[in-house]
């Protein structure tokens, strides 16, 4: 079944993106490589991640080397060529992977041609989801005057999920992205779950920032590290921002120095702050993905145009290697030798030399446990325990206060920023109908007090978001 539609309308009102003039090839999924990094395995044993990496329930300190090297091999599988093109342009392995869309399209004409969908396009990009799942969870305690810290927009940040074919073909026979279907699998009074992803599944929520390519230099924020102390610290907070020479006349392996806190910046500092487009995981906009683009803005929004280009900022992965997941999110840095917080020093020591060119230009944070020492799927705690912090930058830090008096932070009350949060402990809140998100914190998945009468979605936020048929009762949903 080739998709000529790559992304439909679904129960939250996304816009259907409009067609073009297809390849004559269609883009047909890739399977993640493992024979890139010497020594890299995938999937990796559960046991090998918990009582090695994570030393059981007990260790205070992880196998931080070994966990970075397996996050570096994932990405290396993730960016390596497919062999296939669109437009001109090399497709990565990540980008012939079905978008949710395509996914939803599928299940909603019976799952016909399991496994062997092609797409005709690009997976469209949106708006990240989690922005207004944010806003809601505010509303909920803040004055509207406060509401608005909220990065409700933001800059041209752009996000387009994608499962891989593992991920996909069990979505697919499970019918997951059907609300009927979920809202069958609810038990009132009882705690559910849809069936588990297999152990080689994969998500990805890959991050763009989307700027004129006709332009010669594109003005770009950058993620330079979280503020201290921690608060709400939306991009337009951050006042860091680097240059993209779309020409590519910059020395190779420059060390780009970001301008911070000045708004009028001198020639010299705009040279050191400039990096080339290859520095970046990029690709051009056509012209079906420039109208889905002004589809969602509106008349009102900035218009895209084809020729712009898509800059991979980020991506945030994760891997069905054990009960709950794998995470790692990658993200540009201007100077991938000293990489800012979320990453680090060891994480950028290990990047591994077999990735070069535009894939060498990224950091990676990790969250492999909710809290250290690492804690049981039920009957852990919080007590004595230390935060173990792994977010997407340029998506998280500005959801404004994600811990409400509704749901406290058990580990630290005064933990409610998106600087402070991990991925675990957020996806593991992932459920039909919603829950709020979380800041770091020890979440046990048997507590009814969380999950009673709620489906769990084994941690795929991108579920709830993109279901067809009747929205669920909550509105708290997320990619």
């Amino acid at each position: 079944m080739q998709l000529w539609l790559v992304c439909c309308s679904s129960c939250n009102n996304t816009p259907t993106p409009e067609t073009s003039t297809p390849p004559a090839t269609a883009i047909t999924p890739v399977p993640l490589p493992t024979n890139i990094v010497p020594g890299f395995k995938f999937p990796e044993d559960t046991a090998t991640i918990i009582n090695g990496w994570l030393g059981g329930y007990t260790a205070p300190y992880f196998d931080t080397v070994a966990i970075y090297k397996h996050a570096w091999g994932i990405w290396a599988g993730l960016t390596a060529k497919s062999g296939q093109q669109y437009d001109g342009q090399d497709l990565l392995v990540y980008e012939t992977w079905p978008g949710i869309g395509d996914i939803q399209t599928i299940i909603k004409d019976s799952g016909k041609d399991l496994g062997k969908f092609a797409r005709m396009g690009r997976v469209p990009l949106q708006r990240p989801h989690q922005i207004g799942h944010a806003r809601a969870i505010a509303k909920g305690f803040l004055t509207r005057g406060k509401i608005d810290t909220v990065n409700e927009e933001g800059s041209n940040f752009w996000v387009a999920v994608s499962y891989d074919p593992s991920a996909a073909a069990h979505t697919i026979q499970n019918k997951l992205l059907d609300s009927t279907v979920l809202k069958g699998m609810v038990r009132s009074g009882q705690i559910s779950a849809i069936p588990a992803f297999p152990n080689n599944a994969i998500t990805i929520k890959p991050t763009f920032f989307v700027g004129r390519g006709a332009d010669s230099l594109i003005m770009m924020p950058v993620w330079s590290g979280p503020p201290n102390p921690a608060a709400n610290y939306p991009d337009t907070a951050w006042h860091s921002s680097v240059w993209v020479d779309v020409h590519n006349q910059q020395a190779a392996g420059k060390a780009v120095v970001p301008v911070v806190n000045n708004p009028n910046p001198t020639p010299a500092q705009i040279a050191a702050a400039t990096a080339n487009l290859s520095d970046f995981i990029y690709y051009k906009i056509d012209k079906a993905a420039a109208d889905y683009i002004n589809k969602q803005e509106g008349a009102q929004g900035v218009k895209a145009a084809p020729g712009d280009l898509a800059l991979l900022v980020a991506m945030h992965v994760g891997t069905k290697e054990m009960s709950n997941w794998d995470w790692q999110t990658f993200f540009w840095a201007p100077n991938p030798a000293q990489p800012p917080f979320p990453s680090n020093a060891v994480a950028a020591a290990n990047r591994p030399t077999e990735l070069q060119g535009a894939a060498s230009h990224y950091a990676v944070s990790v969250a492999y446990a909710m809290v250290r020492p690492n804690q049981p799927i039920s009957g852990g705690n919080n007590k004595g325990k230390t935060a173990e912090i792994g977010y997407n930058p340029y998506l998280e830090p500005g959801l404004g206060p994600i811990n409400s008096a509704n749901f406290p932070n058990k580990l630290n009350s005064a933990m409610m920023w998106g600087v402070q949060s991990n991925c675990m402990s957020c996806h593991a809140l992932a459920s039909y109908p919603g829950n709020s998100y979380t800041a770091d914190q020890y979440i046990d998945l048997k507590d009814p007090k969380i999950y009673g009468s709620k489906l769990q979605l084994d941690f795929a936020w991108s579920i709830l978001n993109n279901l067809t048929g009747p929205a669920p009762v909550s509105t708290e949903k997320s990619n």
